[in-house]
């Protein structure tokens, strides 16, 4: 059973995960290269620094090949959806690609009914519902440039993104999370580093300093800080709000394009904010009563 105390830990830490994770859009947006080869060059950094602090303070020593190959499933989730996600920008609208890929949680409640049993109560499914309904006001826009193709592939990387969710919270019972963050960022290069070959042409390393900044920002703040807290908080709460708390990721970017970029902030995402706050907390006292009970 969960401490309360411990919970409050976890859904602070996935919190602030979601909104260091919600800077990405910026970043990706001003990176001088590719999305795809934005994103391994994000995992493949972090990849070298984690490599050398784990070197360092001998987190490897007990690992065996068996424990590898466990670990790099999440990272191949976590890739592919990236990559998936990337190509669906190229095949539909960014507005598209970004809603269908935040269905995640609908997936999330599926897999664990279905291969672990976990029920949730009526008040979780409303409030998830909330978190959902808030996202789509976020996002939705009128446009001209969606295709069948590309909401496709986000619905799939939608999919590819669950099951990372759901094998982080499986490992972390008998993984630390530094391993949990060193492979996923590893393995998680991989499908990043085939999706920029065969789907993406143009420069291939960054030129600049300001390049590299970027890169090495979001190597820093969003794989390791970023996804290093929210793996945490997933093995402190259940997954299922723990998907829903990462729906924080687009209101964060949608208010930093409003910040940065001067993109209206409408009344409808205004509205939609309020919306997806209001079923996170809804969310939370429904989990916190699951766990009392």
């Amino acid at each position: 059973m969960i401490n309360l105390t411990t919970r409050k830990i976890g859904i602070l830490s996935t919190s602030v995960g979601a909104i260091l994770i919600g800077i990405v859009p910026i970043l990706v947006r001003t990176s001088e290269i590719s999305p795809a080869l934005t994103g391994f060059y994000r995992f493949l950094i972090a990849s070298i620094i984690l490599f050398f602090y784990g070197v360092y303070r001998r987190k490897f020593s007990n690992l065996r090949l068996k424990d590898i190959l466990i670990l790099a499933i999440p990272g191949l989730f976590f890739g592919s959806d990236i990559t998936l996600w990337h190509w669906s920008i190229n095949q539909t609208s960014v507005a598209n690609a970004a809603l269908f890929v935040n269905t995640a949680p609908i997936y999330v409640a599926i897999i664990s009914y279905f291969f672990f049993k976990d029920n949730l109560d009526l008040f979780f499914y409303f409030a998830g519902s909330c978190c959902l309904l808030g996202v789509i006001m976020i996002l939705f826009e009128q446009n001209e440039h969606q295709s069948f193709r590309g909401d496709l592939l986000s619905l799939l990387a939608a999919i590819f993104y669950s099951g990372y969710l759901i094998s982080v919270k499986i490992f972390s019972e008998k993984y630390e999370t530094f391993d949990l963050m060193f492979f996923s960022a590893l393995f998680g290069s991989i499908p990043l580093f085939l999706g920029s070959i065969f789907f993406e042409s143009g420069q291939m390393i960054p030129t600049t300093l300001f390049g590299w900044l970027n890169v090495t920002s979001q190597a820093l703040f969003v794989q390791i800080a970023g996804q290093g807290l929210i793996i945490y908080g997933l093995s402190l709460i259940r997954v299922q709000f723990s998907s829903l708390i990462l729906l924080l990721q687009p209101l964060t970017a949608a208010f930093l394009g409003f910040m940065f970029f001067q993109e209206m902030f409408l009344i409808q995402q205004i509205f939609g904010a309020t919306i997806l706050l209001i079923g996170i907390y809804l969310a939370g006292i429904s989990d916190q009563k699951t766990i009392k009970n």
